[in-house]
């Protein structure tokens, strides 16, 4: 009994020997497997280029998706959040686009290169614009036949007189304020002496900024050797790798397999392009066809997810400030009383709401719209906080509708301040008679003909339009020291109609903060009690309507009304094809206030980094 027992003690002790060594082995055998199994790298893809903007451009195919700037940033989010991303090359290119806009992109590639992940931008060629954006970037690359058209700033005003006069036109303007300088380009041939103060201290300070971008971004160049390289461009490729403005000069295939090549053995790194969503043209010549594309005419909208306890109210301001004049113009693409008003109703009205971005990005236009605007924008922040961002220009008009505000944020390149107004007509009998018209004109009141083009002012006219001027200007400079808690005198000085950078009205007191889209809405969840972890839902006013929306809605408006209360000349309405074209749509909205108010707060000038 007692050897048997010997023996199953031995069978056990081998068994557990067996099993360990087995165990050994397999660990082993785990580990070699471990060591032989290839990690993956991975890098990916994207375009930068186009024209970004706020809101989205509507057009007859529906409503563009594409090019918005938060758009962009949720796509650029998601790339930072994703761990299994190396790197990122950027194909940098063709960018159109204001300087506020562009430093909020640049802050957002800086935040995104933060994540640890390798930023490559990829040139073709480039000026300005993309060399800023590209200088975020850990590394430049360059075609080798590009070039690099580093030439610094200019500002090109265009001036109209000696057409006018060509034409036997004649401009009758006055102005409000020193450099209010709206008038000068139909009245002068040049520039007068405070248009180019104004003019020059705008491009000093907006050059700085640039120069002080490109040397934070490249080791090895300082601000003063920024000076010198802005001064002896452009550059061929050679020419930019010599002076270090950029790292390699590569074709994207050959970028492309230098990026593939640098895993070792045990690294596989492979370049993926995002998941881009582009729609297609359906075939035109079937039935199906035909019904994906009115499909694509009125998108069908997105089910309304259930809102959030707490809001965020974020409203955008875009384009010029115009009188309501119906729906021929699309709400996202110009700025009416109406659309605004429903907006901060609703912001004001909705008890989940706890505070209000508005979003400006705005020349100006129209001084009453503009003061119907700000008396909204004053009612909601008696209620609650409301917090002002503004894009790449926020003046004139732009300021009027932000003054009411809280808190001012303003990038260091957004145009702002230019408190002041501008107002006249053009005289167009000289015209009329070069082209065989006459007017006979019929009057009653000694100031019946102030708003005809058959003539210029009379004495009389001449001051009731001064005098309507003077109003309009002491109305705003006095809004707007009670909007900065300054005085009459103090804002005055800084008023007369000249802009300012950001930067420039952060020291003079005409906004609180300078950053973006994100430094306002964070500054807005703290005035409402929130920190920047607490999750609020987002609410966008006014709300988004297709082209056949406003197709429609324009048909029952003018079943409704027997007249436009703002006609243009002639008692014609702008065609709503009109929306079609944004930039004709925004001219011809400058045109309409003139023509209806006569008195105006814009300007004259829109500068983009090219």
């Amino acid at each position: 009994m007692y050897k048997i027992r010997a023996i199953c003690k031995t069978i056990t002790i081998l068994f557990i020997a067996i099993t360990f060594v087995l165990s050994l082995s397999a660990d082993e055998h785990a580990e070699d497997t471990e060591e032989v199994e290839v990690a993956e790298k991975k890098y990916v893809e994207f375009t930068l280029s186009g024209t970004f903007t706020d809101t989205r451009d509507v057009n007859f195919l529906g409503t563009a998706s594409s090019k918005t700037l938060r758009s962009l940033f949720r796509k650029l989010d998601t790339l930072k959040n994703d761990d299994d991303i190396a790197g990122i090359i950027f194909k940098i290119g063709g960018i159109g686009i204001g300087w506020g806009n562009l430093q909020e992109i640049r802050e957002k590639l800086i935040e995104l290169g933060k994540s640890g992940k390798e930023m490559i931008g990829y040139l073709q060629g480039g000026g300005n614009a993309e060399y800023l954006l590209a200088t975020t970037m850990d590394r430049i690359v360059l075609m080798p036949t590009g070039s690099l058209n580093l030439t610094g700033l200019r500002s090109e005003i265009l001036f109209f007189k000696g057409l006018l006069e060509k034409l036997d036109i004649e401009a009758d303007m006055l102005s409000m304020g020193e450099f209010k300088a709206g008038v000068e380009p139909y009245i002068r041939d040049s520039m007068s002496d405070s248009f180019r103060e104004s003019m020059t201290g705008l491009l000093d300070d907006l050059y700085t900024q640039m120069l002080k971008k490109i040397a934070d971004g490249r080791n090895g160049i300082t601000f003063e050797r920024a000076v010198e390289l802005i001064d002896n461009g452009p550059y061929v490729a050679h020419e930019a790798q010599d002076f270090n403005l950029v790292d390699d000069l590569l074709y994207y295939d050959q970028l492309l397999e230098s990026i593939k090549n640098q895993g070792d053995e045990d690294e596989i790194v492979k370049v993926v392009k995002p998941d881009d969503k582009k729609r297609k043209m359906p075939n035109m010549n079937s039935f199906t066809g035909l019904m994906q594309f009115f499909s694509m005419l009125n998108p069908p909208r997105r089910a309304r997810q259930r809102p959030a306890e707490n809001q965020l109210a974020l409203i955008y301001a875009s384009g010029p400030i115009l009188p309501d004049l119906g729906s021929s113009f699309s709400t996202m693409s110009v700025i009416t009383p109406m659309s605004l008003t429903k907006a901060f109703q609703k912001a004001r009205s909705d008890d989940s709401v706890k505070v209000v971005v508005l979003r400006v990005d705005s020349p100006g236009g129209s001084a009453v719209a503009s003061d119907l605007i700000w008396r909204e924008v004053m009612l909601t922040q008696r209620e609650k906080p409301v917090v002002v961002s503004m894009a790449n220009v926020a003046a004139s008009g732009g300021y009027y509708i932000s003054m009411a505000a809280g808190t001012i944020v303003a990038h260091p390149g957004t145009l702002t301040g230019s408190i002041g107004v501008y107002g006249g007509k053009l005289n167009m009998k000289g015209l009329y008679n070069k082209l065989g018209l006459k007017k006979e004109i019929i009057t009653h009141g000694k100031n019946a003909t102030i708003y005809s083009d058959y003539g210029n002012f009379t004495p009389t006219e001449r001051e009731r339009i001064k005098k309507m001027m003077h109003t309009i200007y002491h109305e705003f400079v006095d809004k707007a020291a009670a909007g900065r808690n300054m005085s009459f005198e103090e804002i005055e000085e800084v008023a007369q109609g000249r802009v300012w950078t950001g930067k420039q009205a952060k020291e003079l007191g005409l906004i609180d903060e300078l950053g973006g889209l994100d430094t306002a809405i964070s500054i807005a969840k703290k005035k409402a009690g929130f920190t920047d972890e607490d999750k609020l839902g987002l609410m966008i006013l006014p709300e988004q309507k297709t082209f056949f929306e406003q197709i429609f809605e324009s048909m029952l408006e003018d079943e409704a009304s027997l007249s436009n209360p703002f006609p243009l000349k002639g008692g014609q309405r702008i065609p709503t094809l009109s929306i079609l074209k944004n930039h004709w749509n925004q001219l011809t909205a400058l045109i309409t206030v003139f023509q209806t108010e006569r008195v105006v707060t814009a300007i004259p000038f829109e500068i983009i980094i090219r």
